[in-house]
């Protein structure tokens, strides 16, 4: 028993020396290219900054830009609350679907490699001058939209509201229905992680559970599920991160990154007010990345190990 906890024990230390040499890259990218900047920027929360011949100009004014952002500016919260309801929205539904589908594109059937490569293209079309190119024919087309949804005429919403369905109801549906081109786009990488998660599952396991008389449902939730709890956290954390970190530009896009990149590089150019509004928006996101290590993140560590 002690030798092959020796055993269990070395193999921990193997994994988590592979995993700091993955991260050294970007700890390295970090500290030669973001830590200047990163440090001035808090610096720069606490100031009213200004563009002055010499260069940046600041003025101390305490936590004046935090005060006005929470107690002062009536869009900040909105924004905050809009990005966080959206991020929780994409966090469940992406969870859900990746999951789903991976169970199903792991089974063996003929052409699930081609199936595979299906799920996984939304990654590359995503990617650069694909992406703008994808986006402009989408909306030159009107794909996207609630008014765009036409049935023998009239809109999708329009029938509802005739069928007597209340309006935050269809707000809600419509939010979905527009939603789905981005959500499906968000999938891909969740899938692949569900994916090779899956395939690392004894059968063993699946076929004692067969034998003991375990239906489907109870394998999947007995044994499926809490095999790959670390690829559901990990998952989990990628949406996160990938929903709020989404770029901002477009009218349908992150409002949050919006607002920062206008405040600070808009007509205002308050770099001071912007600084104060990415500060405070990586504490939320800080938050939740947090609350989700701290709901999931622990037990799943434990299972991994």
């Amino acid at each position: 028993m002690a030798g092959k906890r020796k055993k269990s024990s070395k193999l921990i230390r193997r994994q988590q020396r592979a995993g700091y040499l993955f991260v050294l890259p970007w700890v390295i990218g970090f500290i030669i290219f973001f830590l200047q900047p990163f440090l001035e920027s808090m610096w720069y929360t606490l100031n009213d900054v200004t563009m002055g011949t010499g260069g940046m100009e600041t003025k101390f004014v305490g936590l004046y830009n935090f005060r006005y952002l929470i107690v002062e500016d009536s869009k900040f919260l909105m924004n905050l609350w809009t990005v966080t309801a959206d991020m929780l929205t994409q966090v469940a539904v992406c969870t859900i679907l990746s999951l789903f589908i991976a169970v199903v594109l792991v089974q063996n059937f003929r052409g699930r490699t081609v199936y595979r490569a299906i799920f996984f293209l939304p990654i590359i079309m995503t990617s650069g001058v694909v992406y703008s190119m994808v986006g402009s024919v989408v909306g030159s087309l009107g794909l996207s939209g609630t008014g765009n949804a036409y049935m023998n005429g009239s809109s999708i919403a329009d029938l509802m509201s005739r069928g007597g369905v209340s309006q935050e109801v269809i707000t809600l549906i419509m939010g979905v229905v527009d939603s789905i081109y981005a959500m499906i786009t968000n999938c891909g990488v969740p899938i692949l992680l569900y994916i090779s998660g899956l395939q690392k599952i004894p059968e063993s396991a699946y076929e004692a559970a067969r034998i003991e008389g375990a239906g489907s449902w109870d394998i999947f939730w007995k044994i499926t599920v809490p095999k790959i709890s670390p690829i559901i956290f990990l998952n989990i954390v990628y949406s996160i991160v990938d929903s709020c970190t989404a770029y901002g530009r477009s009218a349908d896009g992150n409002v949050m990154m919006k607002a920062i990149q206008d405040m600070g590089f808009g007509q205002t150019m308050k770099f001071g007010m912007s600084s104060a509004m990415a500060w405070l928006y990586f504490i939320v996101i800080a938050f939740f990345l947090l609350l989700a290590w701290l709901l999931l993140g622990r037990k799943a560590n434990k299972i991994e190990n």
